[in-house]
């Protein structure tokens, strides 16, 4: 009796708490500081996610009583969880703990643990929070207007000719010297960029990967005025991630040497340094260094081999890029999205952001937006911008009407106001936003539309669904009401 006493507790405890994706990295911190309040709090909220390493130090905590009172019980249930997904030495915890149970004891435990399993073990974690595979879409591949890949460099060359004569026919015309000598480029910075290539090729998010050498701020400006080849798949426009190499970063080893020798050795006096690294993030950063620079290595497949042998090790980044390098590259779309999910239940914020944008749209998954917006919510609560955006467009046109949440979606945008004053679609939801919401303005939202499509225009991206609102909305005499 007294096990299920303490079986009914835990199942209490854990069904009542809020789900979100915890920071497991800053719960880590706190364990380490013996601030155990703390620390079973994050690894509490990582568990509902389906996190083993979670699982494994709840574990250690009710075997050692460590801020909680010690019981051994709840330690093999963690145990068995973790075990689920094959984490470290669990399995064998349990098997060892097991043979020293009277048959009665053993056979209870069994029973309880299956129970639990059935209803908030692994399976039903994932079918609750993470994506479903489509079998029968896997055999097919994006294509980018007919080709099967896109170009990973960009050379800033293909548009700084036009650029500079612009700038210096404006400046004779202004009543420059045509004869002056001007300033010239500066270097490039080294630039990598993810990106997300909408249905008409243009680019709505970036995140920068890897920047050194300077500001950047022009070669994005100017990048993402270039609309990519158009993504699709079995003849259905779609959207998809592209890793882009940019300034310095499209160079070979001797032309960076010859353009910029300062940079090249800094790469290369950090890459030593990192190589002889043992600890876990330094074994990262070393692997993410082969993976941006390649031209330290001549195994081709190094960093990729480094990261899965620490995504093994439970290296949320490492996870995360490794994932991604199959997911975007269309080599293992399963094994992929598997790891940026993992990545998810450690609170990364970019696989959080990925994993939503992968269970909005992706056409290898049974696309969910309740799911979606889960992780959406979690990475805009950690500060992710372009999470935000995403959070906001389901709360005001999901199909499925629990979702629709006008009033939380009017305070997202309040906070997110000095963050997207440039962004199209900010202006494009704060639009639908006065037309949706309880105390509706109907002039806002025109105004509000006509400065979305205005900048959507001036980016090249495709604004005429967004027109087409807009003239059906203002066609004849519009009357508003409180209904």
């Amino acid at each position: 009796m007294k096990t299920t006493i303490k079986w009914f507790l835990f199942a209490t405890f854990i069904n009542t708490l809020t789900v979100q994706a915890a920071d497991i990295l800053k719960t880590d911190s706190y364990f380490t500081a013996k601030q155990y309040d703390l620390a079973k709090t994050g690894y509490m909220e990582a568990a509902k996610l389906g996190n083993p390493h979670a699982y494994y130090q709840l574990a250690r905590m009710y075997t050692k009583g460590l801020g909680v009172e010690q019981d051994v019980i709840n330690a093999l249930i963690y145990y068995s969880l973790a075990a689920e997904y094959d984490y470290f030495d669990a399995q064998k915890v349990i098997d060892n703990t097991l043979v020293t149970l009277a048959p009665e004891s053993k056979a209870a435990f069994i029973k309880v643990m299956n129970d639990y399993k059935s209803k908030l073990g692994k399976q039903a974690i994932d079918a609750k929070y993470f994506p479903i595979i489509q079998q029968d879409s896997l055999s097919k591949h994006i294509t980018f207007d007919g080709s099967e890949k896109l170009k990973r460099a960009f050379y800033s060359e293909d548009f700084m000719e036009d650029s500079i004569a612009n700038l210096n026919n404006l400046a004779i015309e202004e009543g420059g010297n045509e004869d002056a000598t001007y300033m010239p480029t500066p270097k490039e910075p080294y630039l990598i960029l993810d990106i997300d290539i909408a249905e008409d090729g243009s680019i709505r998010n970036y995140y920068e990967v890897q920047n050194m050498g300077g500001p950047a701020s022009r070669l994005i400006n100017e990048f993402i005025l270039f609309p990519q080849p158009k993504p699709s798949i079995d003849n259905q426009p779609t959207n998809f991630v592209h890793r882009v190499f940019l300034g310095a970063a499209v160079y070979s080893k001797s032309i960076l040497i010859d353009k910029n020798e300062p940079m090249y050795a800094q790469i290369l006096r950090t890459s030593k340094r990192l190589k002889q690294g043992t600890k876990l993030n330094e074994r990262y950063q070393y692997a993410m260094a082969l993976l941006n620079f390649p031209w330290l290595t001549s195994n081709p497949i190094e960093a990729e081999q480094k990261l899965l042998a620490l995504a093994k090790l439970g290296h949320p980044s490492a996870m995360y890029e490794y994932g991604m390098l199959l997911y975007r590259e269309q080599r293992n779309i399963t094994e992929g999205i598997y790891w940026i999910s993992q990545a998810s239940k450690y609170g990364l914020i970019r696989a959080e952001f990925r994993l939503g944008m992968i269970l909005n749209s992706s056409p290898w998954v049974q696309q969910d937006q309740s799911k979606a917006l889960f992780w959406f919510s979690s990475a805009m609560n950690k500060g992710d911008v372009n999470a935000a955006i995403r959070a906001i467009d389901i709360k005001l046109t999901a199909h499925d009407k629990s979702l629709l949440n006008i009033e939380s979606a009017v305070q997202d945008l309040k906070n997110i106001e000095h963050t997207h004053a440039n962004n199209p679609e900010y202006y494009y939801l704060l639009a639908l936003s006065f037309r949706d919401r309880e105390t509706r303005d109907f002039s806002q939202f025109v105004s509000n539309m006509r400065i979305a499509i205005n900048r959507g225009n001036s980016l090249n991206w495709n604004t005429s669904e967004w027109q087409e609102l807009l003239d059906k909305s203002t066609v004849g005499t519009v009357y508003i009401t409180d209904e």
